[in-house]
């Protein structure tokens, strides 16, 4: 699998672009509307069969009207964010307009989905819907753990204990070489963050 990484958005937010060597994939968490994610899959004539997210706060969905309709797929995301994607003070949406979030399929914990064997695994904390996804060696974080930092927990429905708990017994548990591409800023691996994460030693 060929993994690219666009940050675009006004919070420079990380949306990932996973494809295979027949052109075929899904978008994690589209920061944004057209632009460089649009132009990247047109350039690479990629076929997007669904969009993940990794959790439902607004500077990571900016995009998701707009890649959903276009590409006509559905959208995944946790089942915690079933009851809470659509409000505003959940999502910090207030101000923005035409998000209009539209969930297709509510993911469980350890759910293996899609012919790409992808692994939902629950990891709240940074809010109360926040997913991470394994695919092979690589798991997508969102904003629950981020090279040398983790993800803030003072937004409606985090929680800090929840948080480090779920970067512990959630994330942890991987083999050190797996590699993390996290919500905001660059990659880096499950080993890495235990031997040098300050907020986590």
């Amino acid at each position: 699998m060929y993994i690219k990484k666009i940050e675009d958005g006004p919070m420079m937010a990380n949306c990932y672009i996973v494809y295979d060597e027949s052109k075929n994939g899904f978008l994690i968490d589209p920061v944004y509307p057209k632009g460089k994610i649009e132009k990247f899959i047109e350039v690479n004539n990629i076929k997007i069969d669904f969009i993940l997210l990794t959790h439902t706060h607004f500077d990571h969905l900016l995009g998701l009207k707009y890649f959903k309709n276009k590409y006509n797929v559905d959208v995944y995301a946790s089942e915690d964010s079933k009851d809470i994607a659509k409000d505003p003070d959940y999502n910090l949406s207030r101000g923005f307009r035409d998000l209009d979030i539209e969930i297709n399929r509510f993911l469980k914990d350890g759910e293996i989905f899609s012919k790409y064997n992808i692994r939902a695994i629950k990891t709240p904390g940074h809010s109360l819907d926040s997913m991470s996804y394994k695919l092979g060696n690589n798991i997508f974080t969102g904003d629950t753990l981020f090279k040398q930092s983790i993800g803030r927990s003072d937004f409606p429905g985090g929680s800090y204990n929840n948080l480090i708990s779920s970067i512990i017994n959630k994330l942890f548990i991987y083999d050190d070489d797996v590699i993390i591409y996290p919500g905001h800023g660059e990659e880096s691996k499950i080993g890495y963050e235990k031997r040098n994460n300050p907020f986590l030693n």
